[in-house]
C-alpha cells in the first residue's frame, strides 16, 4: 500500500481520501479508524457552542425531552434524539442501558452486579450508570461481541 501525505495551508477543512481496488481487512481497519477519530458533534453549554469528539462522550442522557452528552468535565446539550444516537453510534460502542441513557462501553472501568438483578457501570470519570434489567441481556451480548472483535447493528432488527 502506498501512502501519500500533502500539506496545504489554504484548506478550509482537513480531509483524507482513500483509494482502493478491493476493500481488504487492512483498508476496512483504516477506514474504521478514520471514522472513529473524525466524528465531531456540536453542542451548547453555558450559552456557547462547543465542538467535541464522539470518543470524548461517556454517555448520552435524555432529561425532559432534551438530550445531553456527558464529557469528562462538561455536560453539553445536543439537538439529537436518543433513538437517532443509538442507531448512528451502535457500532462505535454506544448502547442503550436504560430508558434515558446510552452508554459508551469504552468508558467503563468496572461493572458491579446489584441485588435487584441490575448492574452498575463505574465509568473512567467516576460516575455510576445503572443498567436496568430489561436492557441487561442486550448489553451483555453487546459486550461479548465487542470482546470478540465485532459488533453487528441489531437496533433495526
Amino acid at each position: 500500500m502506498r501512502v501519500n501525505e500533502y500539506r496545504q495551508k489554504n484548506l478550509l477543512e482537513d480531509r483524507v481520501d482513500v483509494y482502493y481496488r478491493v476493500k481488504t481487512n487492512e483498508v476496512a481497519g483504516i477506514l474504521d479508524f478514520l471514522q472513529k477519530h473524525s466524528q465531531r458533534l456540536v453542542g451548547k453549554t453555558d450559552g456557547r457552542e462547543l465542538l467535541f469528539s464522539l470518543e470524548d462522550v461517556y454517555y448520552f442522557e435524555s432529561v425532559d425531552k432534551k438530550t445531553f452528552a456527558y464529557l469528562d468535565k462538561e455536560v453539553v446539550r445536543i439537538d439529537l434524539r436518543l433513538q437517532d444516537l443509538e442507531n448512528a453510534y451502535f457500532e462505535r460502542g454506544f448502547i442503550r442501558v436504560n430508558k434515558s441513557t446510552i452508554l459508551n462501553v469504552y468508558k467503563i472501568r468496572e461493572l458491579k452486579s446489584e441485588i435487584n438483578m441490575r448492574v452498575t457501570a463505574l465509568l473512567d470519570n467516576g460516575e455510576r450508570i445503572q443498567i436496568n434489567r430489561s436492557y441487561k441481556a442486550k448489553f451483555n451480548a453487546f459486550l461479548n461481541a465487542v470482546n470478540q472483535g465485532g459488533v453487528q447493528d441489531e437496533t433495526n432488527s
